[in-house]
């Protein structure tokens, strides 16, 4: 079992983005356990904050949202 931190944003319960989170998940797509892509820190602006997420493509072709990792959060 692979262990990833990354970078995702920060919603309040409402839903608004209210920053940027630092997390660690367990590396493996949470549709059918397939081995996920690099992650690639990517610009991101919304609501006057600037800053980095990552990204990446599952190489099983299933999208993965970030909510969908907090799941597997550890």
């Amino acid at each position: 079992m692979t262990i990833q931190k990354i970078t995702i944003p920060k919603r309040d319960f409402n839903g608004y983005f209210v920053g940027f989170s630092k997390i660690k998940v367990v590396w493996e797509c949470p549709t059918c356990g397939g081995k996920m892509g690099e992650p690639q820190l990517t610009p991101h602006v919304e609501d006057g904050f600037h800053g980095s997420i990552h990204a990446w493509e599952n190489q099983c072709g299933h999208v993965t949202k970030y909510e969908d990792l907090k799941g597997h959060m550890q």
